[in-house]
């Protein structure tokens, strides 16, 4: 429910939001396209903490089993 707002809106925060839900679940893959989809929508309340979501989303990515 939460990607369909996310898609409606103007800002970004709300895919930023659903990114945190999937790093929480450890989905790696999906927190990663919800933080670029967040970043290209822009208009984020804090940028910089999309970056370093992002960032962790990599690193866990490639630490897979």
């Amino acid at each position: 429910m939460l990607d369909l707002v996310a898609r409606k809106s103007n800002k970004g925060d709300l895919y930023l939001n659903l990114a945190k839900s999937h790093l929480r679940r450890h989905e790696w893959g999906l927190a990663r396209l919800a933080i670029e989809e967040a970043l290209s929508k822009g208009h984020l309340s804090d940028p910089t903490q999309a970056k370093h979501l992002l960032r962790k989303a990599h690193r866990s990515m490639s630490h897979k089993p």
